[in-house]
């Protein structure tokens, strides 16, 4: 599977949900794509302005192309996502959750990359768990051998990512 076809099936299965920019570059490094999903739900008791509680849902996707993913690869991309999650999430009171998913898309990938993303874990929360947290999503795929590897948090989410024959 092409680059191209891949990169295009993924724009349809989350351009309905997802706002989705192409091509930028955050703390120096370039991304092909970005997707932002953010849901807020809140519970009212007479009119819609008697607000009981109310929580946010967010979840970012940030996909790099690489041509061969190594271990180094896996670590720097890593190194970005945490200063991602340190950085630009900012709670507020009604903050409930972020999800950061960094996809890595490459022709191959190594053993010790596989290694790398599957041992890949960061979370965060904010003033204890009083303004929420975050989870970091690590997704590795492989085009040339229809291979996708993931860390424990990004199993959730790795059909989105599988091949589609």
């Amino acid at each position: 599977m092409k680059y191209e076809e891949y990169i295009n099936t993924l724009t349809l299965k989350l351009e309905r949900n997802f706002i989705i920019e192409r091509d930028i570059v955050l703390f120096g490094n370039r991304i092909e794509m970005l997707a932002k999903y953010s849901n807020i739900c809140g519970r009212t008791f007479i009119t819609k302005n008697d607000i009981i509680d109310k929580y946010e849902n967010h979840e970012h996707i940030y996909l790099k192309k690489l041509d061969n993913v190594t271990e180094e690869d896996i670590e720097s991309f890593g190194q970005f996502l945490k200063k991602i999650t340190d950085d630009c999430i900012i709670p507020d009171r009604d903050h409930m959750s972020t999800y950061i998913t960094g996809v890595l898309i490459g022709n191959t990938m190594n053993e010790d990359a596989i290694k790398a993303v599957e041992k890949y874990i960061y979370r965060k929360a904010f003033n204890f768990y009083l303004k929420g947290w975050c989870d970091v999503r690590l997704v590795c795929v492989g085009l040339d051998d229809n291979e996708i590897a993931t860390n424990s948090d990004g199993k959730k989410v790795k059909k989105v990512y599988e091949f589609i024959s």
